[in-house]
């Protein structure tokens, strides 16, 4: 093996337990369901919550606890009572544990970042940590892809992507979180990597375009060692994080990269189709997931093309061994340079889809940004709300609890006759003894995460879980 790969690859073996029957105890003491993926357990953004209170009194849902936070912009992920938090502080990048019902802390990790951003944004992590299988997966913006255990923190392997495939960092550093899947009884880490050529580095940090991809675009790993499993495309990365699904009864991964839209055989990482779908702009980016709708998945991105739904019901009956893959059918597109307030333009979050709807933010700039409600089918606007800035969603309950950008907390009902707003809040808490201040300041970018009724939203500096079946 190659000396670079030595270094870079480090698996600590010794270290490794059986992921089979390797849970930690629930500390929870409410039912319901986990968040330990990013956009929920089935990648979309919707939450079983079964009961909520609606609408929510003057003050907002009950802040339960909140707690400090550093640099960075990425949500928490939540399982077996346990919520994991990752930002960085001065010149490390910080994974903590914390009690989800109390916010006591459990066990904390650091590691040493140089990470600097090419835009100048702040230096913590975008891509949210993982929980599954009694492990925590990190994937830092400088590319440390790291596993532990969840229970204590212990870490059992690490991968620093950057190095082992010759990855040129992307403008804002690493966006997308790890995908865990099954796959012919493997357990898989799926990580958009964007490996390419050696010494294809640009003149320029802003040089992207003169980069060339090889052939580790997507890169699985085993959950158990961190040994590559397939590799995959010779796209970049972007920082839409990939999605599991099934098309035609067959598992598929779907994963938007930097250029192209790939559908991916978990089993040995084949590209069964790619589209391609981004702004001719160097400077364009995607960061929303694909959403998928039975055997349709839709792509929207804020720089120029906007939306586009995409039939990928006839891939599988396509004739194998068609070089490049089946072509996908467009039902339909937006007009280039349609106005955000005219077309779903999401940017930095993905809408959610309940009813034949989508809902979400659209719009590139805080300025023109809307909260919009979409038909699926035909992309007509139903209805657009400004004032939240880039906002993000999460279903619940019928209703979607939107995060504002400058933060503002709203309930807005889930229909497309008109803009149903029920509740809309700042949360206000005790800050230090005695004074009280808004717990979210801007930016709020991270999605809202509601697990077993309680709903954990970030701000700039700080973590605020709320309890939303119980606001009395």
């Amino acid at each position: 093996m190659p000396m670079v790969l030595r270094t870079a690859l480090i698996l600590l073996l010794a270290a490794v337990v059986p992921v089979r029957g390797s849970e930690p105890s629930d500390l929870a003491t409410r039912s319901g369901e986990d968040w330990g993926a990013f956009l929920g357990p089935t990648g979309n953004g919707r939450s079983a919550l079964a009961e909520m209170t609606i609408p929510w009194p003057a003050a907002g849902p009950r802040v339960v606890w909140h707690a400090d936070m550093g640099e960075g912009y990425c949500s928490p992920a939540v399982a077996l009572g346990r919520v994991v938090v990752f930002d960085r502080v001065g010149g490390a990048c910080r994974l903590r544990c914390l009690h989800a019902e109390t916010g006591r802390p459990l066990w904390e990790d650091r590691y040493p970042t140089t990470y600097t951003d090419t835009f100048g944004y702040d230096g913590g992590p975008r891509a949210a940590p993982v929980i599954a299988h009694g492990r925590v997966l990190s994937f830092g913006p400088e590319g440390r892809l790291e596993c532990r255990r969840l229970e204590d923190g212990k870490s059992l392997w690490q991968v620093d992507t950057a190095a082992a495939y010759d990855v040129v960092q992307n403008f804002f550093g690493v966006g997308a979180a790890p995908l865990v899947l099954e796959s012919k009884g493997r357990l898989l880490v799926v990580v958009q990597v964007g490996g390419s050529q050696p010494g294809s580095a640009p003149p320029s940090p802003e040089r992207l375009e003169l980069v060339k991809g090889l052939d580790s675009g997507l890169v699985a790993f085993d959950l158990e060692t961190g040994r590559e499993v397939w590799r995959a495309s010779d796209q970049l990365a972007s920082y839409s994080t990939p999605v599991a699904a099934s098309l035609g009864g067959e598992p598929r991964i779907l994963a938007w990269m930097r250029d192209d839209f790939l559908v991916v055989d978990p089993t040995d990482g084949r590209v069964k189709s790619r589209f391609r779908w981004r702004a001719d702009d160097v400077f364009s980016a995607v960061a929303a997931s694909p959403v998928v709708s039975g055997g349709q998945v839709l792509l929207s991105e804020a720089y120029e093309p906007g939306s586009v739904l995409l039939d990928l019901a006839a891939l599988e009956a396509s004739p194998p061994g068609r070089p490049g893959g089946a072509a996908m059918g467009v039902l339909r597109q937006d007009r280039r340079g349609s106005r955000p307030d005219r077309a779903l333009k999401a940017h930095g979050a993905t809408p959610v889809l309940h009813d034949g709807h989508l809902y979400g933010e659209s719009g590139r700039n805080s300025g023109d940004a809307v909260l919009a409600c979409v038909d699926w089918k035909t992309g007509e606007v139903k209805w657009s709300e400004g004032g939240y800035g880039r906002a993000s969603t999460t279903l619940a309950c019928g209703h979607v609890v939107v995060l504002g950008e400058y933060g503002d907390l709203a309930l807005v009902r889930a229909t497309p006759e008109r803009y149903e707003e029920l509740s809309r809040v700042r949360v206000v808490g005790e800050v230090e003894p005695g004074r009280e201040a808004d717990l979210l300041t801007p930016p709020c970018w991270a999605a809202p995460v509601i697990a077993r009724g309680l709903l954990y939203v970030r701000g700039k500096d700080r973590l605020v879980c709320l309890n939303l079946t119980d606001v009395q």
